[in-house]
């Protein structure tokens, strides 16, 4: 019964541990600006939005803006999200003097949605961090008493980590980036809030090549999730050593 009242726990600290440096790997990301700067001449963002944004049936100019005000209305999008919400009416861009509003009612909408779900997870976040912290706390005292059996579990923290990598890795490339963003987009936002824009009806869209960046955003954060978790498991083998 303690060997495997041990392994769950050892399993339960994994798998929070994993969601964490998700977590963690996405605040990364956000504080480098989700690698905008280097992914927008990955993608040939420039190219794209000299096609698009001349369609755009509410906004118009945008395609006479230059590169830096293209990353700089990226980040401002990015910071307003990440403050919830506070600002995004009033992000503007410049042609001929004039200054127009970037995003129009829908976008504006499905943004607050987007920084009232990143508050969401905070929240969540903070709570699997402490249960996380109380786990690792109980283990660790554990293993301090020198219980075989709880050494031998936390050896395994290595192997959870890597099987849980490697499925999630399978899962994108199974069902792709494109799809998991779409479903994930039906199942989190409100059913009567427009989420899926047209390149024609949004120069947020066009602005970030939706979908085709957060393909490039996902591979950042699962690089940084992957070496937060490699530092987690070589921890965990050095405790378990003890």
């Amino acid at each position: 019964m303690k060997l495997l009242l041990a392994n769950v726990r050892v399993f339960l600290i994994a798998v929070l541990g994993f969601i964490l440096a998700v977590y963690a790997a996405w605040m990364i990301n956000a504080q480098l600006g989700y690698g905008y700067a280097w992914l927008y001449h990955a993608y040939d963002t420039d190219q794209h939005i000299a096609k698009f944004a001349p369609q755009n049936r509410f906004r118009q100019g945008f395609e006479t803006t230059s590169i830096e005000d293209h990353k700089a209305a990226f980040q401002s999008i990015v910071d307003s999200v990440h403050n919830n919400g506070e600002g995004l009416a009033a992000i503007k861009y410049q042609v001929a003097g004039d200054n127009i509003p970037l995003l129009h009612r829908a976008e504006v909408v499905h943004l607050q949605d987007v920084a009232n779900l990143i508050n969401s997870i905070h929240k969540l976040a903070i709570f699997v961090g402490l249960l996380w912290l109380f786990l690792v706390i109980r283990q660790w005292t554990l293993i301090k008493s020198k219980q075989g059996y709880v050494r031998h579990s936390a050896l395994g923290l290595g192997v959870i980590l890597a099987l849980l990598s490697l499925m999630t890795f399978v899962v994108f490339v199974v069902w792709g980036a494109k799809a998991i963003f779409y479903q994930l987009h039906i199942l989190i936002f409100p059913a009567d809030h427009q989420w899926f824009f047209y390149y024609q009806d949004s120069l947020m869209s066009t602005l970030m090549k939706a979908p085709d960046l957060f393909a490039g955003i996902a591979i950042q954060i699962m690089v940084v999730a992957l070496s937060l978790m490699i530092v987690a498991s070589w921890a965990a083998k050095k405790v378990a050593r003890l």
